[in-house]
């Protein structure tokens, strides 16, 4: 996920595409996922772009190995959107051969849809401009929420602050993410997993939340900020207690 990559919101730099597109590997036919689930997902007047993949891997010889993956699950509606795929020829043919069995014919009334309703680029750059205006107020009330409330506690927490994307990421005291997600739950409160952004779920600090400010009203919102920054200071306060009596 190189464009407000899931849960941090980092944006791959040129260099490291032309990395990934130049790297010698042991396969001959090693394929690169790049998943662009979020690439117009913007949070800011920058509109972040980076090299093409595709481009970079047939200037290094290797026009086989991405695979690039969009939809519009989260631009129009999750599991009625279309999705696209971009590769070289050769793969394209690969792919469709192998869809032929698997599916008897698209819902191309979905197509039209879309194809109507956004048009084209400038019309899809246009309709996530509305997204951002009800999600920037979202980030940003969380964002100064934690500044307001965790900062002034001193180096109990730190998070990020992605210029795009749907998620922020809380970072506690190593040993607490899951005691604050608890507390978090004990008040009624409902976060993603603790650990959930990592293989298996296993994060071995217990120090991630992922942090997901789109769906509730920004009134709701400011509790649950308020509520997530009264569980941190508990849990650090509790660790902190634990350490000592050790």
């Amino acid at each position: 996920m190189p464009v407000y990559s899931n849960p941090d919101g980092y944006v791959y730099s040129d260099e490291t595409v032309r990395r990934l597109a130049q790297m010698t590997t042991a396969a001959p036919d090693f394929k690169i996922f790049w998943d662009d689930a979020y690439v117009v997902h913007h949070l800011t007047d920058e509109q972040v772009e980076i090299p093409n993949i595709l481009d970079e891997c047939k200037v290094a010889g290797h026009p086989e190995r991405p695979l690039m993956f969009c939809s519009t699950s989260k631009i129009t509606y999750p599991g009625a959107g279309v999705a696209a795929m971009g590769a070289s020829l050769k793969n394209i043919h690969y792919i469709t051969k192998n869809m032929v069995p698997m599916i008897i014919s698209y819902d191309k009334m979905n197509q039209l849809r879309h194809v109507q309703f956004l048009k084209n680029k400038q019309g899809v750059l246009e309709h996530m401009k509305k997204h951002r205006a009800i999600l920037q107020p979202k980030f940003d009330l969380v964002k100064n929420t934690f500044k307001n409330e965790l900062e002034p506690c001193g180096k109990i927490a730190r998070w990020t602050n992605p210029k795009g994307g749907y998620f922020i990421s809380l970072y506690v005291m190593p040993g607490c993410a899951k005691r604050v997600a608890q507390l978090c739950s004990d008040c009624g409160l409902s976060l993603t997993g603790a650990g959930a952004s990592y293989p298996y779920g296993l994060d071995s600090r217990d120090s991630h939340l992922r942090i997901a400010p789109t769906y509730p009203s920004v009134e709701d919102l400011g509790v649950a900020a308020q509520l997530l920054t009264i569980c941190v200071r508990l849990a650090t306060v509790e660790k902190l207690i634990q350490r000592a009596e050790h």
